[in-house]
């Protein structure tokens, strides 16, 4: 089954070409490059987030178009904050690989232009820089990986205007007990499984936002308050999802545990057999379901006499 993240990028190629397309002939087009296998309900997501984000819009029903004329104004802006270290260092490598691999790809697929400092073509100050897009950004992606102060600093003063924020980590790494209680996107950069996992659970936790801007006239309590909530769920679901898993992983080795010990405890007890008596065990059931075939076995074995030990010779 083909990723959300691909199919967008499948559709907006259908779209490219400026022209008004059905529902019906972008599914056609999707057949004819073979984009792979959707179901519908990843379709309507796609098409759902293609039109929130300000990429696609619906021309009349069914039919739809790229919005050539509001791409640039609709797309939105995401400041990945990380720990950037020295050029060629190992902890450069690392910022950049998650940056190019998992971030950017999933932000581009979102309709969010991807911005590091150290991209930046900004002549000004560079803590000031940082300033005005943790302020302005519409989304902000910190990986706190190395417990790095500077990223600490930047979460906290992000966290003060209450915007969208996601934060990302090494997979084995613990968060220290002051942001124990903070959900972090694990990662993985050694298992291309792991990465199209994390791409996807990313995806999706963008998704999850409203980006609907502050000073929008038309914005009443109702809207902020849907914000704020689903800012607060979205970790919550996240957790729970965790421990659902978890918790399948710790029933199935119980199980496995426990099926080794009745297995182990019967062949203990069981006393062994003889092969005659293997025999019979094996074919009683059968002959219990069918006395025919007993009378026929007892007539059989009639004909020939027995020994004095009670045996066939």
């Amino acid at each position: 089954m083909i990723k959300r993240a691909s199919l967008q990028k499948s559709i907006l190629g259908v779209l490219a070409d400026g022209e008004q397309y059905s529902v019906q002939e972008i599914k056609m087009h999707l057949a004819k490059i073979d984009a792979g296998e959707y179901s519908e309900g990843q379709f309507a997501g796609s098409m759902n987030t293609l039109q929130r984000n300000g990429t696609i819009e619906k021309v009349e029903r069914g039919v739809y178009a790229l919005r050539q004329d509001k791409e640039e104004v609709n797309m939105k802006t995401c400041f990945v904050v990380s720990p950037i270290g020295d050029e060629k260092s190992e902890t450069r490598k690392k910022s950049d690989q998650l940056y190019k691999h998992i971030i950017q790809p999933v932000c581009e697929s979102c309709g969010f232009i991807a911005e590091r400092v150290d991209h930046m073509n900004d002549v000004g100050s560079i803590p000031q820089l940082i300033l005005d897009n943790l302020e302005s950004a519409d989304l902000v992606i910190a990986d706190i990986t190395g417990h790095n102060p500077n990223v600490f600093f930047e979460m906290g003063f992000r966290a003060r205007n209450k915007k969208p924020m996601i934060h990302m980590r090494k997979h084995d790494e613990p968060l220290p007990f002051d942001i124990a209680s903070i959900r972090a996107l694990d990662y993985d950069l050694t298992d291309l499984d792991s990465v199209e996992s994390t791409k996807d659970r990313l995806e999706k936790s963008i998704n999850g936002f409203s980006y609907a801007h502050s000073d929008d006239s038309d914005k009443n309590f109702s809207d902020y308050a849907y914000d704020n909530i689903a800012a607060q769920i979205l970790p919550i679901q996240y957790q729970i999802l965790d421990a659902i898993t978890e918790l399948q992983s710790e029933v199935k080795s119980n199980n496995n545990n426990t099926l080794e010990t009745v297995i182990n405890t019967l062949q203990k007890t069981q006393p062994k057999m003889s092969q005659e008596d293997a025999m019979i065990a094996s074919l009683l059931p059968a002959m219990l379901e069918n006395p025919q075939m007993l009378n026929q076995l007892m007539a059989f074995s009639e004909k020939f006499p027995t020994s004095s030990h009670g045996k066939k010779p």
